[in-house]
């Protein structure tokens, strides 16, 4: 019947994702289906999901779903009609199939398999509908079905025939080797195009059609058996049912009749002209520039996507500072208002501070609580003003200000009671600072060298050995830092890493990077503990630590002798 002719199977086992072209959409799902076949049940297709595409209808067996499971081409399906149920009759849709585009399944393709153009030699890749991948996606050449070859058959002679074949065949067609399909000259530059060009591949002028080899006979057709049991006049041999045992009938047909609609089988690829002439190396160019264009138009819409975004950010910033402003004014008229009563009072501090305070919070969780807006290059005449002023931020989120927003406690800076701090450090707390109004890594490291300028004490940077760069105040300079290790080790003898680290409130690997550079200059020395092996009272073999010990041979020269 309907369901042998036009449905093909498929392993249900694969989840329905896998199972779609890559130019295919799900449109709805719905559990709960049988299948009618014709006018009867499909006793074997009583209890599955039925899917809708954009191209194919799936039915996945819910028993067996690697035998009974199957899909339909909706290019079959010619009419639907809705039946709303009545009663104990379920819901149904019936799907009116067509054989006037029924190809048989032998001369399709799956879709599924990579082939290579004969034009352009591009190997188009496998996942495409059987329309896509029909047509080279490069140069919008057809492709040549496997197969498909012009066979060519010859005339026996008839004295031949007669002296080696019984007398009731007078003639008889033998096949011989396939012979290649012959040429198009192009009539404006006499290139030689493959048949399958409709335009030339130099000039893009139109072909002519090829002549057909008038000493080619055709082939037989291959007679092939009416299936059994199968009417091309019944019209009821020519329809599916669709049972809703579950409901979702209504959603599941309005899905139905806009992928119906949509005809997205005929609808050619976007490489490929409507006229058909784009073809050959002229397409390949075209599309070449086409695809340029598009990703230009993409990088524009992106650009005006961000560029909104930046304005609608601006404004959620001034909107906020704003607000917090009315907030602060509010608080401070009412905490000055000497003629407000004591009941006033006492539910202005009752309620007034945590409204405040939730409104605050949720700004600042927002990213959006800035007391003082940040200084942007859009607010300045010229780029060294912007400079200067990115500097004068930086200081006050460094050094601490009033009016500096920062993530930690207020009137406090990154290095109120730090002397030393990492430059990355420094980065990441100043973006948190300023919001959305990002600062990039080129802009930060033109800002730094301005700092002394705008701190005090001197704020400067510095390169360690390691590569780590770092902002310091003056005690910890190259020679400061010397000369105060070397006091502490002249009163209180040899320290360890460790305890130097402890003693200046700095992490362990940056102090032993700053005592290198200070062993380097020849003001300390060290006392390697580390190749020592000692035990403690368990017997636990444990290794020593290196101590530094002040240089005693400072401004000693070896004249080479012991």
């Amino acid at each position: 019947m309907a369901l042998q002719k036009f449905s093909k199977s498929v392993d249900g086992t694969i989840p329905i994702q896998p199972l779609l072209y890559n130019d295919e959409e799900l449109s709805a799902s719905q559990d709960g289906v049988g299948i009618y076949d014709g006018l009867q049940k499909s006793p074997l297709h009583q209890s599955g999901t039925v899917h809708v595409t954009s191209q194919r209808l799936f039915y996945i067996d819910v028993l067996k779903k690697a035998s009974r499971s199957f899909y339909l081409e909706l290019s079959h399906v010619s009419q639907t009609d809705y039946y709303a149920g009545l009663f104990t009759s379920s819901p149904k849709v019936t799907l009116h199939l067509s054989s006037d585009n029924f190809v048989p399944e032998e001369s399709t393709q799956t879709g599924f398999e990579s082939w290579e153009c004969e034009v352009c030699a591009y190997r188009n890749p496998p996942g495409l509908s059987p329309s896509a991948a029909r047509i080279c996606g490069l140069c919008g050449v057809p492709r040549s079905l496997p197969g498909k070859t012009s066979s060519s058959s010859v005339e026996i002679p008839q004295s031949n025939a007669t002296s080696s074949l019984p007398s009731s065949a007078s003639t008889s067609v033998l096949p011989k080797h396939p012979r290649e399909p012959s040429l198009i000259t192009c009539p404006a530059c006499t290139f030689l195009n493959h048949p399958s060009m409709r335009a030339c591949e130099i000039c893009a002028t139109p072909l002519p059609k090829a002549a057909g080899d008038p000493h080619i006979a055709k082939s037989i057709p291959a007679t092939r058996p009416a299936t059994p049991g199968f009417d091309d006049n019944d019209p009821d041999s020519k329809t599916i049912k669709l049972s809703f045992r579950r409901g979702g009938d209504k959603a599941f047909y309005a899905a139905l009749k806009r992928s119906l609609k949509g005809r997205a089988w005929e609808v050619a690829p976007s490489n490929v002209a409507n006229d058909g002439v784009r073809s050959g190396i002229s397409g390949i160019m075209q599309a070449v520039e086409t695809s340029a264009q598009n990703r230009d138009i993409n990088m524009s819409n992106a650009l005006e996507d961000l560029e909104a975004l930046m304005a609608k950010a601006k404004d959620m910033v001034q909107l906020a500072a704003e607000l917090n402003e009315r907030l602060t004014a509010s608080s401070t008229t009412t905490a000055n208002n000497p003629y407000s009563s004591s009941l006033s009072l006492l539910s202005s501090t009752s309620t007034e501070p945590e409204e405040a305070t939730f409104i605050r919070s949720s700004l600042s969780q927002l990213g959006l609580q800035m007391e003082n807006t940040p200084v942007t290059l859009d607010m300045m005449k010229d780029e060294r003003e912007w400079m200067e002023q990115l500097a004068r931020e930086l200081a006050n989120v460094l050094q601490g200000s009033a009016k500096a927003n920062l993530p930690s406690s207020a009137g406090g800076g990154m290095m109120k009671e730090r002397g030393i701090i990492a430059l990355d450090e420094v980065w990441g707390g100043w973006n948190r600072a300023r919001g959305v109004a990002l600062i990039p890594p080129s802009t930060f490291l033109q800002v730094v060298p301005l700092l002394p300028a705008f701190t005090n004490p001197t704020i400067t940077s510095r390169s360690l050995n390691s590569g780590l760069a770092v902002l310091h105040t003056p005690p910890y300079s190259r020679a400061a830092f010397a000369a105060r290790v070397c006091g502490l080790l002249a009163l209180a003898g040899p320290k360890s890493t460790t305890e130097i680290a402890q003693e200046e409130g700095m992490t362990i690997s940056l102090t032993a990077e700053m005592l290198n550079i200070v062993e380097e200059d020849g003001d300390v020395c060290r006392d390697d503990g580390r190749c020592v092996i000692q035990e403690n009272s368990k017997d636990v073999l444990v290794l020593g630590e290196v101590n530094w010990w002040a240089n005693l041979f400072l401004g000693y020269t070896w004249d080479g002798q012991q």
